[in-house]
């Protein structure tokens, strides 16, 4: 058991989003090489390459992310697996995120100088930062898709249908997993070769103590509007258990609360577009003064 977990643990946070860094680095190098080729055959002006290079970019994202959820693990997460997969993967992406976000507001000016530099001057120490940067950001992609697909595998365990987990997302999703965190199933209680964990579901108080600690990490990757959601959707959850008992809850858990979360959803996405439809962009009036424009001498012959 403890070598199956370690396994997991290295699989959802190590090799799968490395896996998905190395394969989409490899399609998007390809992909440009491909464009640029046939750019040059067709003589196509440099200037309308951006946009199909940056499509080609994102279809590459695409394609890698299909890939790892592919070959991602198809075992069920039991609690305490779970818990030490999304704590370790929360920890990682938030100090990671942290870390990167930091060195590039250190050094803003020499990464834009260098990225204004490279159509004239070929840097090949440049280059190979660049692909580095590159590989890095993927594998926080990476490590993003498979803490959502660790996530969408453990609501799985309560036979949720898979449509009803889709039209949850985005802001319903963590209603659904957040149960899978929490609550355990009665026959399904197994301990973590992770002294950690093992603290973490001894006590409900414990579980929600790092529940609330490790969403509040989350902020700094994730955005902490996403904080204040997750915090309300798992209090709507907690009030809902109270009422029917845990479980009751573990139970039904697929029926009218799983269908509240795609409602929720679906019913807070049409409210943001039609809000954005309807409510036109403010814009500031600007005072230009002639004293702005003009020269001392042209207002005085004026």
């Amino acid at each position: 058991m403890a070598n199956e977990q370690r396994t997991n643990l290295s699989t959802w946070t190590l090799w799968s989003p490395i896996k998905f860094a190395l394969i989409t680095f490899g399609i998007m190098i390809i992909g440009a090489i491909i464009l640029s080729i046939m750019y040059s055959w067709a003589q196509i002006p440099v200037d309308n390459f951006y946009t199909p290079l940056l499509l080609t970019l994102f279809a590459s994202i695409v394609a890698g992310a299909i890939i790892q959820i592919r070959t991602a693990p198809r075992s069920s997460l039991n609690r305490p697996t779970f818990i030490t997969i999304q704590n370790t993967q929360t920890i990682i992406l938030s100090a990671l995120f942290l870390l990167s976000s930091y060195l590039i507001l250190l050094y803003n000016q020499e990464i834009m100088l260098n990225l204004l530099l490279m159509e004239t001057h070929f840097s090949s120490t440049f280059l190979l930062t660049l692909s580095t940067c590159a590989l890095f950001y993927l594998y926080l992609i990476g490590l993003f898709i498979s803490n959502f697909y660790a996530k969408f595998s453990r609501i799985r365990t309560f036979n949720i249908p898979t449509w009803k987990i889709i039209l949850s997302i985005p802001f319903g999703f963590s209603a659904l997993w957040t149960p899978g965190y929490i609550l355990d199933h009665k026959s399904a209680k197994t301990k973590s070769n992770s002294n950690i964990t093992n603290w973490i579901i001894s006590k409900p108080a414990n579980t929600i103590a790092t529940y609330i600690a490790i969403i509040l990490v989350s902020g700094f990757f994730f955005g902490f509007n996403s904080v204040l959601l997750t915090y309300a959707l798992a209090l709507i959850f907690g009030i809902w258990t109270i009422q029917v008992g845990p479980q009751k809850f573990i139970k039904t858990m697929s029926g009218k609360y799983s269908t509240a979360a795609v409602v929720f959803n679906i019913t807070l996405l049409l409210i943001i577009l039609c809000f954005k439809a309807l409510v036109p962009p403010t814009t500031q009036a600007v005072q230009i003064n002639i004293s702005d424009t003009l020269t001392p001498t042209q207002i005085t012959n004026q």
